[in-house]
């Protein structure tokens, strides 16, 4: 269950939310940007800003805290 630090508002764009959502498939960073039509970079820094605003490192806990917090 969730604590109250990890319960904070999170806003996250339409496009970060896709990425998040297809992480949370297990698509990989090349397959996520062919999925969405954009490069292989971009998606790499949709990555590295959701870690950021999520406050995680790997991508078990982002797809873990993102649950949590009802974001997918």
């Amino acid at each position: 269950m969730a604590d109250e630090n990890s319960l904070e508002k999170v806003s996250l764009s339409r496009r970060q939310l896709d990425v998040l959502r297809l992480l949370a498939k297990g698509y990989t960073t090349p397959r996520i940007a062919e999925e969405l039509g954009i490069g292989q970079n971009t998606v790499m820094d949709y990555r590295k800003h959701l870690h950021k605003k999520l406050k995680v490192n790997r991508v078990g806990e982002l797809v873990f805290k993102a649950t949590e917090l009802h974001l997918i």
